[in-house]
């Protein structure tokens, strides 16, 4: 390696993982987030234990702890008669089991904890409203160029700039997101505003025919997250399109009376088409490397989207501080990753068509959940939740 800096283009949360993961073995960074300040709209995130330890391998979760929830249990309901098919509890035996805790949390409490991490160390310089035009890998070094005529020179590039990547072309060929055929709503509201007849301490899950509601309180208490999935298409209009409460409920007919007085307490909706990508030919090309979402972005059907990218950055950062050759280092970093990344994919894809089955295949899942109980469930997540930056496969 040289002095130059790592550039990396993105500052989601997948590109301030990767500047911490990268400062923290000794590199300097240069990141280049194209908004004006570092804002993530978004929805809630699940903090699994793979989560948890990713970023305390990434000396980021004192940061963020203090504004994620405990919840006490994980619930899943049936959407119309509101029965309980499964319980989980998250306290003492959960932990032991796993290793590490499960919270849950808002993304711009997540990002807010990674830009206070990353701004601590004086190895990362992080700057705002700087659009990346293109890319440039000469060889020896590689240059990012900025809407501005600007440049700048480093050793490599992580384009950690999301599914709708800019910079993916060049190192992946031309490869489009793919629309999976849901349509995803989002609503924050106060916690006070949540009807009582909802247990608010719980992550639940409620199961529909064509459709499934998630929500679990974020911000240190403070907000209530519910986010809505449905079948349907929808052109792709960004996270910030309003939606209107009965474009929610019209998709969700006949829901017992509880699931129905939530949807109906948020005063606003926000909703996105629900797309993933294809498998990429490759993640890295010489000195640039696609990281999170520009690299596999998924469903958020298992809850690890925002998880996938912490783990990346863990490993990306190791490799290349212990790999002389970049573009080895970026070999080994796809190598350990692709296949798990993949099988998240594909499994956030089928909890899709799980959650939302009516009919025979409806009844034949809740009898399942009823009679498995939660170790079984548990067990079927045990891939994911046992990863750690020691065996980072």
């Amino acid at each position: 390696m040289n002095d130059h800096p790592m550039l990396i283009a993105g500052g989601g949360i997948g590109g301030l993982a990767a500047a911490l993961g990268l400062a923290r073995q000794g590199l300097p960074v240069r990141l280049f987030e194209q908004a004006p300040a570092f804002e993530e709209v978004g929805a809630g995130l699940q903090m699994s234990p793979n989560g948890v330890r990713a970023l305390k391998a990434l000396g980021a979760w004192e940061a963020v702890e203090p504004a994620c929830v405990i919840p006490s249990e994980i619930h899943m309901r049936d959407g119309r008669s509101g029965a309980l098919l499964q319980r989980i509890r998250l306290g003492k035996t959960f932990e032991e089991r796993f290793g590490a805790p499960y919270r849950v949390c808002h993304r711009a409490d997540l990002l807010a904890g990674l830009v206070s991490a990353a701004r601590r160390n004086f190895a990362t310089e992080l700057n705002t409203g700087r659009r990346v035009t293109g890319l440039d890998d000469r060889g020896d070094a590689a240059r990012l160029d900025f809407a501005d005529h600007t440049t700048a020179k480093g050793l490599g590039v992580v384009a950690a700039d999301g599914i709708g990547s800019a910079l993916r072309a060049a190192v992946a060929g031309e490869v489009r997101p793919t629309p999976r055929g849901v349509i995803l709503y989002r609503s924050l509201m106060p916690l006070q505003r949540v009807p009582p007849e909802i247990e608010a301490d719980c992550v639940t899950l409620w199961v529909c025919p064509g459709a499934h509601v998630v929500h679990y309180p974020v911000s240190n208490w403070r907000n209530f997250n519910i986010v809505v999935a449905v079948d349907g298409t929808l052109p792709d209009e960004g996270w910030k399109t309003p939606a209107h409460e009965s474009e929610v409920t019209q998709h969700l007919p006949g829901v017992c009376e509880e699931l129905a007085l939530l949807l109906a307490a948020p005063a606003a909706w926000m909703r996105w088409p629900g797309a993933d990508l294809p498998a990429l030919p490759r993640w890295s090309s010489g000195r640039v490397a696609l990281l999170g979402d520009a690299a596999h972005a998924t469903l958020p059907f298992l809850a690890q989207g925002a998880v996938m990218a912490l783990e990346d950055a863990v490993v990306l950062s190791r490799e290349i501080a212990r790999t002389p050759d970049l573009a080895t280092a970026f070999n080994a970093y796809e190598r350990q990753r692709r296949e798990r990344t993949a099988r998240v994919q594909e499994q956030s894809r089928r909890q899709s068509r799980i959650y939302h089955a009516s009919g025979v295949m409806a009844a034949a899942r809740n009898l399942t959940l009823r009679l498995a109980g939660p170790s079984f469930a548990l067990g079927r997540l045990e891939w994911i939740y046992r990863w750690t930056p020691e065996a980072p496969g």
